[in-house]
């Protein structure tokens, strides 16, 4: 049996989070639905479908939200109720995006990159960048692969 489309999955949580009258679990859901409708419905779309969109637009919300957060953290105890609840949804949502590969896998990619790039002219941050995240999108933490590649360019 095949796994549920993210759109299922995340209209059954919603479901259930109503039934169990958990508002903070049913208004993020229906905030990820919202945003998918009005990225579907936007002039001249004609982006990715399914769960790819899905994907795309909790990643983008999770990205967005971790740097809110420490603009929150910045405000210190000011900002801390709302950083309690950023971090919550970063939580939340996490368990919708694909497990990003750990230092020890980055470093083993950008080591092969370089190798790979090596007699092809100067390498430079951005091009050995470019070649490990282009060969695992959505595998790797780009500021992780800057700072490999920053540590092995010297």
């Amino acid at each position: 049996m095949s796994q549920a489309s993210l759109e299922t999955q995340i209209n059954e949580r919603m479901k259930e989070a109503m039934r169990g009258k958990d508002k903070q679990t049913s208004m993020l859901m229906r905030m990820i639905k919202s945003q998918v409708t009005e990225r579907k419905t936007s002039k001249n779309y004609k982006g990715e479908e399914g769960d790819e969109l899905w994907m795309s637009v909790i990643d983008s919300y999770v990205k967005s939200s971790k740097k809110n957060l420490k603009e929150y953290e910045a405000l210190g105890a000011d900002g801390e109720e709302h950083a309690t609840q950023v971090r919550w949804e970063i939580e939340a949502l996490s368990c919708y995006l694909p497990q990003l590969a750990d230092e020890a896998q980055t470093r083993i990619w950008v080591q092969e990159a370089l190798a790979s790039l090596e007699g092809a002219g100067p390498i430079n941050i951005g091009r050995l960048m470019g070649q490990v995240i282009k060969a695992h999108k959505g595998e790797v933490e780009p500021s992780l692969v800057k700072t490999i590649a920053q540590e092995l360019l010297g």
